[in-house]
């Protein structure tokens, strides 16, 4: 074949006349059509052709000894059988045990009462486990034995209120953190747990990075709250965590794979402790005091009210006194709105004293106020609020009845 009938490509470009593409005694390209070549030339194209072919496989035998060693790795042994299944190994997921454990012992049990003294109360109202990345919680069964594994943490919101002489002064809210709870504890670590305790003030809102000053700056009783539950709820709180362990054991020494419901592991944990039957003591007796004090003071009421004094009488019943006078009369805000009810029949009186009347607060007078500023006693100059328990409150409002009763004189203590 002359040299000049063969046109090398490295790519096929399409057919031509006369010509065939392939690999030939020259390489690749396009050989003319026509007798079969010699021998030796078809000789060194079947070489070539042979050696452009992919390796052949792997032998079977060769392939399934790699996969076999494979699987051996893995499984610590060549059978292919998981180790849990080998050694009879089972286990049992106890987060949502847990969970329910908590909220029935720490936020429905007792009204989630933490503690309450003559100064402070607080309550658990959210808890939950913290499982987080690394957290975990099983019931495992291994060679006939049956063991809990658990490590978590313990998150709650707790709300409380400031009292004095038995009334609320204030509330506030905050977050409570026990971390690293684990199955090797002991009742030394029990009892001696940290709490990590903060107050919503101390939380960024949302939209502010941690770290940045906060927006506001903690009320006084907020921080005594505080202060009160880093005082008082460490030990009632170690003691449920010690309780929670103790169920956890209790589990795993019965081996049962069907859990029991947390809801009747408390209870059965209350009543053999003897808690529940003294809270339900506690709750009738506190019941009955409760019903005890209601009737006493409906009786003092009774007869405050059937012994009032009798400028007290007069202004309720004579809607022609110019002065009306019921300074030390020892009204209470259940009298007011009876008393601005017979005021508004009073067209003549020019002074309302309300004098040493310490019982009669801000809520107590806005009734009052509204009236006098809707026309009530309209000749009235003089309106003596010195000795109530007017604040600031009862002030703003008393500026504004001055910008539409200007002829009003309206006196407060001395601040």
């Amino acid at each position: 074949m002359a040299t000049s009938d063969f046109e090398p490509a490295a790519t096929f470009q399409g057919s031509r006349s006369g010509k065939e593409y392939k690999m030939g005694s020259e390489g690749l390209g396009y050989y003319p059509t026509g007798p079969a070549p010699p021998a030796a030339a078809a000789a060194a194209a079947a070489d070539s052709a042979v050696a452009s072919l992919p390796p052949p496989p792997p032998p079977p035998s060769a392939a399934a000894a790699a996969n076999a060693s494979a699987v051996a790795k893995t499984t610590g042994s060549g059978d292919g059988i998981d180790p849990k299944e080998r050694w009879h190994w089972k286990e049992r997921d106890l987060r949502d045990f847990i969970n329910d454990w908590l909220t029935a012992c720490m936020v429905t049990h007792n009204g989630g009462l933490l503690f309450e003294n003559e100064r402070f109360q607080a309550r658990t109202t959210i808890i939950r486990g913290d499982f987080g990345d690394e957290g975990a919680a099983f019931l495992n069964w291994r060679k006939g034995k049956c063991f809990a594994t658990y490590t978590f943490g313990v998150r709650f919101e707790y709300q409380g209120a400031v009292k004095m002489d038995g009334r609320v002064i204030g509330q506030s809210k905050g977050v409570v953190w026990l971390r690293d709870v684990g199955n090797f504890d002991d009742d030394e670590a029990d009892a001696n747990r940290p709490l990590d305790i903060t107050g919503t003030w101390q939380h960024p809102p949302q939209g502010q990075q941690p770290g940045q000053t906060p927006l506001r700056e903690p009320e006084p009783y907020e921080v005594q709250l505080k202060e009160a539950m880093i005082e008082f709820s460490p030990e009632p709180v170690r003691a449920r965590i010690r309780q929670l362990r103790k169920a956890l054991d209790v589990l795993a020494e019965q081996g049962d794979k069907s859990l029991p419901k947390a809801e009747d592991v408390v209870a059965a944990m209350l009543e053999e402790s003897g808690e529940a039957g003294a809270i339900a003591v506690a709750t009738e007796e506190a019941r009955i005091q409760a019903d005890a004090a209601v009737k006493a003071e409906e009786y003092v009421e009774g007869l405050r009210r059937k012994h009032r004094h009798d400028r007290h009488v007069a202004a309720l019943e004579d809607p022609t006194l110019a002065t009306v006078s019921l300074s030390y009369c020892d009204l209470r805000p259940a009298d007011i709105g009876e008393l601005v009810d017979a005021l508004k029949k009073n067209p003549v009186a020019t002074t309302l004293d309300l004098n040493a009347n310490n019982h009669v607060d801000d809520a107590a007078l806005q009734p009052l106020l509204l009236a006098l500023a809707n026309g009530a006693m309209p000749e009235l100059k003089v309106l003596n609020l010195q000795g109530t328990g007017a604040s600031v409150v009862s002030r703003n409002m008393c500026k504004g009845l001055k910008m539409m009763r200007k002829a009003i004189e309206v006196r407060f203590d001395e601040e």
